[in-house]
């Protein structure tokens, strides 16, 4: 609140604010709660998985807040609060960061591909539903890495460009 005061935010920059502080406060009365679960909880898998679901809710309670706190101070240089950083749409041409982004967005897509693989032969395990469950989810963050690594890439890129340099990048991996 201090932020949207500081900056005279308009009504609609007021009103995304209070959106994510509400949804904020709502996941934090939900944070309680799971871990309330993995105190009470009698099953060890059942805390398992629920301490993953928590680690995930206390990310998202803190990138509300993060964003929150970004909109309602304005991109204002010095602000009091944790904010998310701006993203430059030129990066200046940091061959370093290049480099390295495409190395790990390299990583990141063979590891989807084994991590696929993976799966299938647990089933020669028998039941393992737990176990396809968490190689499921690590699927589903490296997919999430790999839109990471690829908004990192196209910073100043335009889509197009990106696409072919992704597409030189498999074949020079392949």
């Amino acid at each position: 609140m201090e932020g949207l005061q500081a900056t005279a935010a308009s009504l609609s920059v007021y009103e995304v604010v209070e959106a994510l502080d509400r949804h904020g406060r709502e996941e934090g009365e939900l944070l309680e709660r799971y871990r309330r679960f993995v105190d009470e909880s009698e099953s060890p898998a059942a805390r398992y998985l629920v301490r993953l679901i928590l680690e995930d809710e206390e990310r998202h309670h803190r990138v509300l807040e993060d964003l929150a706190n970004t909109i309602a101070w304005g991109f204002v240089k010095g602000t009091p609060e944790q904010v998310v950083p701006h993203f430059a749409t030129k990066s200046g041409g940091n061959e370093t960061l290049r480099s390295e982004t495409q190395a790990l967005l390299g990583h990141e897509l063979r590891d989807r591909t084994q991590l696929r693989k993976l799966r299938r032969r647990l089933r020669t395990y028998g039941d393992v539903a737990m176990w396809e469950l968490l190689i499921d989810l690590m699927r589903l963050d490296t997919d999430k890495h790999i839109r990471i690594l690829r908004l990192i890439l196209s910073n100043g890129t335009s889509p197009g460009r990106l696409d072919r340099m992704l597409h030189r990048l498999r074949w020079h991996r392949a």
